[in-house]
């Protein structure tokens, strides 16, 4: 990945940069502030979870975040974990989250992986190069799946590329793959449209930084899988029954995926300030400048 590590501010700023890929929405014109996702319970049916900067930063939970969780389950209400984070399945999160006190069942916890994969189903008999960690179980998305790392033939050889997780991507290899696409122009899917995930003290690329850099440089269009965009809210849709959008909650710490993927869905949305992108930032600055307002802010879960 890049030497250089990414501030809050680069993030918003270069998330307003690519901010004509991303869905239009209609927002509210001034937000609410509350204490936390309790005080929301009498306008809100179901709570739909972003995972960094709502449950948990790093490895470590938002604090009160498992209690909180308890407790709106305890009102009655519908819990669902909405995540960008593709690099294992969401077998792989509910099995963390239930270590740290927070269960949740298999309809409960979707990813942006989890809408990849819905496209990958028709298209399994292409040669797909993967940015992904060796146990990133590839396996279960499509059968010839071919994890990229320094050689260039591989990289021509491949039919399309799946930009799934970076955590073993380099500057090295994204070279190899601009240098692939230049020669030969093949469709890219992206399995988390994050620009950047927040970490304890520091705040990594993800893949959609290295995605929007290719639709820069005329590369690719890549096709995105994830908040913002609606093929993955389409999924928390179909587990749920009678809830009308309005009494359904995007809560999330980013305003360009969580806040807007939640405006589009026609669904309300609260953002959390004190643990996420945004901490120690100018909150009501980014939204003015940005143009994407939460219907409710929230210094915590």
């Amino acid at each position: 990945m890049s030497s250089t590590k990414p501030t809050a501010a680069d993030a918003v700023a270069r998330y307003q940069e690519i901010r004509p890929r991303l869905p239009e929405a209609v927002f509210p014109k001034t937000s609410i502030q509350r204490e936390n996702l309790a005080a929301l319970c009498d306008d809100i049916d179901c709570f739909v979870l972003d995972g960094f900067g709502v449950l948990n930063i790093g490895d470590d939970t938002v604090p009160g975040a498992v209690d909180r969780v308890n407790q709106l389950r305890a009102m009655g209400k519908q819990v669902r974990v909405l995540t960008n984070g593709a690099t294992f399945p969401a077998t792989t999160t509910r099995a963390k989250y239930q270590k740290w006190g927070m269960e949740f069942d298999a309809a409960e916890v979707i990813s942006s992986r989890d809408a990849l994969a819905v496209a990958l189903k028709e298209q399994q008999t292409l040669r797909w190069g993967f940015s992904a960690l060796p146990a990133s179980q590839l396996e279960t998305l499509v059968p010839n799946a071919v994890l990229l790392a320094e050689d260039a033939a591989v990289y021509d050889g491949c039919d399309g590329f799946v930009l799934l997780g970076v955590g073993a991507w380099t500057p090295e290899r994204q070279a190899l793959l601009e240098t692939s696409l230049s020669k030969n122009r093949r469709p890219v899917l992206v399995g988390n449209p994050d620009l950047v995930a927040p970490h304890p003290g520091r705040l990594s690329q993800e893949p959609g930084w290295f995605a929007h850099k290719l639709e820069d440089e005329n590369l690719a269009t890549p096709a995105f899988y994830g908040k913002p965009f609606d093929n993955a809210f389409e999924l928390v849709r179909d587990t749920l029954d009678g809830i009308k959008p309005e009494r359904i909650a995007m809560v999330g710490d980013t305003l360009h995926t969580d806040i807007l993927g939640g405006a589009q869905a026609g669904w309300k949305t609260v953002l959390i300030t004190d643990h996420g992108l945004l901490k120690g930032m100018d909150v009501e600055k980014a939204i003015v400048e940005s143009g994407i307002r939460p219907d409710y802010i929230l210094p915590t879960t």
